[in-house]
């Protein structure tokens, strides 16, 4: 039995095969424009084809970046120069002088501290009571002798023991003047001690809240300075972040002008694709074989036919 095969080969017509392969007022076919633009795979490609576009309009490598803004310079400028507020400095010093009030409170029980509260003119003034003390004693006794004189007794055991009391007497006065001197001079010193403990005291305290305000100052003036440089700050931000898109849109035009061509050759490929081929099938017939071939090819021979169709009988 004969058999057939069919061959379908499809192609474009003739008429676009130019488009393919050859130029075609001036502008080169599909195939050679992709082998040109993909075919170079190598670091001149690259410069030629992205590389030097993307200098030629800065947009390469850091300039794709936008550097800092003024404000945002002006920050980190001041940041850096910041220093410690000069209110803790002289808060510390407060509390340090405050410290220094309270320190060593002057004391009663300290040897010799009240010597330094008193008057120094106090030893004078009790001199004085005990010199006029004695001026007195002196003016009795002298009329006291003349009274004696007058009546006779002068010299006598009678007169000399009022004398001996008298002398006893001024004695314990003079004793009594110098104990109550020094018993006022001890009060007043004893006051003195204690007006300077209280002034100290509020002197210290009044320092320590001083210190505490100039302290809660300079961190307030910290924070507004702080806070004032995050504003500016943000306003950097701001304007970099603008300045950013406009870079990445001239770097997104740039891109889309470096891939036109590519682009176009997509576009022309599908456009391409779209133009129905030529098919052309090819029928190729094959004849029957013989039957001899056909023997030939099943193995018989002639006896073999014989004893086929001649059964042996049993």
């Amino acid at each position: 039995m004969a058999t057939s095969s069919q061959v379908v080969t499809s192609s474009l017509p003739s008429a676009f095969e130019k488009y393919y392969t050859s130029t075609v007022d001036g502008q080169e076919g599909l195939i050679p424009a992709a082998f040109k633009l993909f075919g170079q795979g190598d670091a001149e490609g690259f410069n030629q084809y992205y590389k030097q576009p993307l200098e030629s309009v800065g947009l390469y490598g850091a300039g794709r970046v936008a550097g800092l803004t003024p404000e945002q310079t002006s920050v980190g400028s001041q940041l850096r120069s910041m220093t410690t507020p000069s209110e803790f400095s002289m808060g510390t010093g407060a509390l340090g002088s405050g410290y220094a009030a309270l320190s060593g409170l002057p004391s009663m029980l300290t040897p010799g501290q009240m010597s330094q509260y008193m008057s120094p003119y106090m030893q004078d003034v009790v001199d004085v009571q005990k010199r006029q003390a004695i001026t007195d004693a002196q003016k009795t006794q002298l009329g006291q002798n003349l009274a004696a004189a007058r009546t006779g007794t002068y010299g006598g055991a009678r007169q000399l023991l009022a004398q001996t009391e008298r002398e006893r007497a001024l004695g314990t006065q003079l004793g009594d003047i110098q104990a109550r001197g020094l018993q006022s001079a001890y009060e007043a010193a004893q006051k003195g001690l204690e007006t300077e403990r209280e002034a100290r005291i509020r002197q210290g305290l009044g320092l320590g809240t001083l210190g505490a305000q100039f302290g809660q100052l300079g961190v307030a003036e910290q924070a507004t300075e702080l806070d004032r440089l995050k504003t500016l700050g943000a306003y950097g931000d701001l304007e970099r972040g603008y300045q950013q898109q406009l870079i990445d849109a001239r770097y997104a035009d740039a891109m889309r002008a470096i891939n036109y061509p590519e682009s176009q050759l997509e576009k022309l490929s599908s456009f391409m694709r779209g133009i129905p081929l030529t098919d052309q099938t090819v029928t190729t017939t094959t004849p029957p074989p013989s039957f001899a071939s056909q023997l030939a090819g099943l193995g018989l021979s002639g006896l073999s036919l014989y004893n086929l169709f001649n059964p042996r009988q049993g």
